[in-house]
């Protein structure tokens, strides 16, 4: 009987909603609510809202929806507006070291239920380095949750080379997921800052890694992108092509862009059976794990339902739905 596992749901912190409740501030930013009554976080000029309803729900209510949603467990990670690696870096390390405190706590409560990801202070490579190696301590953390860039800086900028490189030592599995979305300001309608900027910073991040040629210098890395990979995997004869024309693609690798894809692993939240079929094709089976994006409205609040109608077959589909995560992950 395959166990699901969802490799991709968010967790907002409890001591940010004690925070909202109190109006106090929360680590350099104060919260407050804005004219309809949500809380948003303001750090200088940056303001954000911290999510729906469902983000506030107890540990019994979360658990509760994941019955409906038939998943046994959920692998959580910070709510990606409070990665915020653009703060001073104390105030990062003291913020990424209560959440996963916080998120430990929920494994140590429910160890068959949650596993988790460390938030990390990516502000300070040491600091950085340092969570991660107590992270990796703790029962059921399995990795790092980090952003697609690191207040600008893309994946292959040699100081963050040696995060990466720690998590490799580690055996850390680096789920790098959107956010601070560089193209927002020209997305300002219809939603596309999510729709659009959230896939295409993924790509992003998956481009600069492969032609960086992290992969080349660290051959055991284990890297999860959410959202299927953005466009990476439909955008793959573009990177090719770009590879035997320009130089300039080609300078740090050697071989195709689109031969790195499958040493690379993937969320399944791809919302469309085409595109699922597609990411599959590109990367293998045995690189697509379930992710809900829980409890986000852009999430899946149906995926096994979801999956089984799919085209994959019965053995594909419980690779996907936990059979690969918990071989990868040791769960």
């Amino acid at each position: 009987m395959t166990r699901v596992i969802d490799v991709h749901a968010h967790l907002l912190p409890r001591s940010a909603i004690a925070a909202a409740e109190s109006g106090g501030t929360w680590f350099g930013s104060t919260i407050e609510n804005d004219d309809i009554g949500r809380p948003v976080i303001i750090t200088g000029e940056r303001r954000e809202g911290m999510g729906g309803k469902a983000h506030y729900e107890s540990m019994e209510r979360r658990i509760e929806r994941m019955d409906e949603m038939g998943v046994d467990m959920q692998v959580l990670s910070l709510n990606p507006i409070f990665f915020r690696h653009y703060l001073d870096a104390d105030n990062g390390a003291a913020a990424s070291v209560a959440v996963n405190d916080e998120i430990a706590g929920f494994i140590e409560q429910r160890p068959t239920r949650f596993a988790g990801y460390g938030a990390l202070p990516m502000q300070d490579t040491d600091m950085a380095i340092a969570e991660l190696e107590r992270v990796m301590t703790i029962d059921g953390m399995i990795g790092a949750c980090v952003g697609t860039h690191v207040d600008g800086a893309n994946w292959d900028e040699p100081h963050l080379f040696p995060v990466l490189e720690a998590a490799q030592d580690l055996g850390a599995l680096v789920f790098i997921h959107p956010s601070d979305r560089r193209l927002e300001k020209h997305l300002p309608r219809y939603h596309l800052h999510n729709s659009i900027a959230n896939p295409t910073e993924t790509t992003i991040a998956i481009a600069s890694i492969i032609h960086g040629g992290v992969l080349d210098r660290l051959p055991n890395l284990k890297l999860l992108f959410a959202h299927g990979g953005g466009y990476a995997c439909c955008g793959a004869a573009r990177f090719d092509h770009g590879f035997e024309v320009r130089r300039e693609a080609r300078t740090q690798i050697s071989m195709f862009p689109s031969e790195y894809l499958n040493r690379l692993w993937y969320d399944s939240l791809v919302y469309d059976y085409a595109m699922l079929r597609r990411l599959v094709d590109v990367v293998g089976i045995d690189k697509v794990m379930l992710g809900t994006d829980f409890p986000a409205d852009m999430g899946q609040a149906d995926p096994v339902e979801w999956l089984n109608g799919s085209d994959l077959n019965d053995a594909e589909r419980a690779a996907v739905l936990g059979d690969t995560a918990a071989a990868l992950l040791g769960l």
